[in-house]
């Protein structure tokens, strides 16, 4: 029989861990592991031996040096790490793997789950990571079903089994769409349920201001969790002017208000 070692391939389990070169690394972003497994009901977890820096048991846990994106397909289980304390995780959810902190997780022996991983770091991605939905007091990010997500991992485990030239830049623009998805999801997740016409007020209250307070309309954006394209948009839509111009006709207004009630030169 053929003994399985650190690349797994079937129906069930796809993993392999990746050396990093030089070029890797000065690609700002890069890959060193991913996979997926099925976990059945009642199976022990992890199914298979890490290497030895990323072996983990449930009494013991473990700390990596890059971060990780977790993605349960189906099934559900926990997270813990000494940032977030005990999670329950489920279909849907992806959690982030920081670097440097201690985590275990596994899966409900009543469900099992579907898991799919991937291992990235790299300086480019540093800097996308420090975007303040990326906390390690909450790294359970509530994505729901992404086609758009697994294809991205599947993209990435395509481009392992083939190696093709320049592997590493592939790899590693996949970790960057990763990212990219995770933060327009949750983005997308935090603007549902809420009424246009109370974003719309609170983006209002944000343009009233004037002088050292008052905040671009991309901040403006970003705080109620839409793109600056489509803020705009719906904000045009319902008050007839773009952000801009809302705001520029406010101070008009204010300083012509001055001019006639005070003694203020202009």
């Amino acid at each position: 029989m053929k003994r399985r070692n650190q690349s797994e391939s079937d129906k069930n389990a796809f993993f392999r861990y990746l050396p990093v070169n030089a070029d890797a690394l000065a690609w700002g972003a890069y890959v060193s592991s991913a996979g997926f497994t099925v976990v059945p009901p009642g199976a022990p977890y992890p199914p298979y031996r890490h290497p030895a820096d990323h072996h983990f048991t449930w009494q013991k846990g473990r700390i990596l040096s890059a971060f990780q994106f977790v993605y349960l397909e189906q099934g559900g289980g926990v997270f813990e790490s000494h940032e977030s304390g005990r999670v329950l995780v489920g279909s849907g959810d992806l959690f982030v793997v920081f670097p440097g902190i201690w985590h275990r997780y596994r899966p409900d022996p009543e469900t099992g789950w579907i898991e799919y991983w991937l291992e990235f770091d790299g300086d480019y991605v540093r800097r996308l990571m420090k975007d303040n939905a990326f906390e390690p007091s909450r790294p359970v990010l509530k994505v729901g079903y992404s086609s758009e997500l697994l294809h991205v991992y599947r993209s990435a485990f395509d481009i392992i089994r083939g190696e093709p030239p320049h592997s590493h830049c592939l790899l590693g623009a996949t970790a960057v769409q990763a990212v990219a998805l995770a933060l327009s999801a949750v983005r997308r997740k935090r603007f549902e349920g809420r009424p246009i016409e109370e974003i719309i007020r609170e983006a209002k209250d944000l343009l009233s201001r004037t002088g050292q307070d008052a905040p671009r309309p991309e901040e403006i954006a970003d705080h109620v969790h839409l793109s600056y394209t489509t803020f705009r948009r719906i904000f045009k839509s319902y008050t007839g002017f773009s952000p801009g111009q809302y705001h520029l006709q406010l101070v008009m207004k204010q300083s012509c208000d001055m001019l006639r009630n005070t003694a203020k030169p202009i």
